[in-house]
Order: structure tokens, then C-alpha cells, then sequence
């Protein structure tokens, strides 16, 4: 009788982490990069990618403009995005066209953090993907307004 209610204990258990993983998890804000806030990065690039494969590219050395681009990232309220469910607005899109950065943390272990597929015609998804352990990576929707590029490029002009 013990083993079948202990059983039952491991089985409620699970079913609970199941639907936090795939239900509650998808309706909290949240923002990956808030973790890494004690971190100043090194080295920011940004890239608009065209449908031809033609870049433009911009980057950053500067420890203060690179901190004032990742404290933009970082105050974005972000919510994430199950990639089943979301599969037309993450993957649909009317221009091939599309924005790329990334963000280098540390001197001699490299860490990058990257944000891609912001794409032209729906500046409100984006891609985050890091080779920080234990870091969330995944498809994110901006929830209150869109991705700024004219404030991005902006602080990147001004540090030329």
C-alpha cells in the first residue's frame, strides 16, 4: 500500500513539472539575459542580412556603449515562445531581410550571447542563443513594443 502511494506521489509529481514545462512556463515573462546582468560585455556586433546574402555590419569595443546596448537587451519583456505552437510566426515571414547581434563576455574564456531572426516585416520575435551553461535558449516575443534599431545603431554611430 506504501509503494502504490508513493507511486501515486511520483506520478502527480510529474504530471505537475510536465505542465509547468509546456503551459505555465510560456505565459511568465521572462528574459534570459537578466542572468547574465553582472556581466559587462566585451565586444557587440549588430548585422542586417539581406535576402542575396548582403551584410551590413557594425561592432562595438566600448565597455560603455556595449553595457547601454545590452542594458536595452536585458529591459526588453520578453515572453517566450513554444516553438510548436508558434511555428507560422516564428518561421513565416514576407522579407528575408534580418537583424543579427551578438555580445562577447569575458577575456580569455570567450562567452557569446546571440540574437537572431529579427526579422523586417515582425520586429517582435527574436532568436537568443548562448554557449553559457545553462543558459535558456529560445525563440522570445517582445511584448510591449518592438525591436529599436535606430537606438542600437544610434550609440554605435555616436562610439565611431
Amino acid at each position: 500500500m506504501k509503494r502504490l502511494k508513493y507511486l501515486f506521489y511520483v506520478l502527480i509529481l510529474f504530471l505537475l513539472l510536465n505542465f509547468y514545462q509546456n503551459y505555465i512556463f510560456y505565459r511568465i515573462p521572462y528574459n534570459p539575459l537578466a542572468e547574465l546582468s553582472t556581466d559587462i560585455p566585451t565586444k557587440f556586433y549588430l548585422n542586417l542580412n539581406g535576402p542575396n546574402g548582403v551584410t551590413l555590419s557594425k561592432s562595438s569595443y566600448n565597455l560603455d556603449d556595449n553595457t547601454l546596448i545590452f542594458d536595452y537587451f536585458e529591459k526588453l519583456n520578453l515572453m517566450p515562445l513554444k516553438e510548436k505552437r508558434h511555428r507560422d510566426e516564428i518561421y513565416k515571414h514576407d522579407t528575408e531581410s534580418y537583424y543579427s547581434c551578438g555580445f562577447r563576455f569575458g577575456d580569455l574564456k570567450y562567452s557569446f550571447v546571440y540574437i537572431t531572426e529579427v526579422y523586417l516585416d515582425d520586429l517582435t520575435v527574436l532568436s537568443i542563443r548562448s554557449d553559457i551553461p545553462k543558459f535558456k535558449n529560445g525563440y522570445y516575443k517582445i511584448i510591449d513594443s518592438k525591436f529599436d534599431y535606430e537606438y542600437i545603431n544610434s550609440i554605435l554611430n555616436s562610439s565611431q
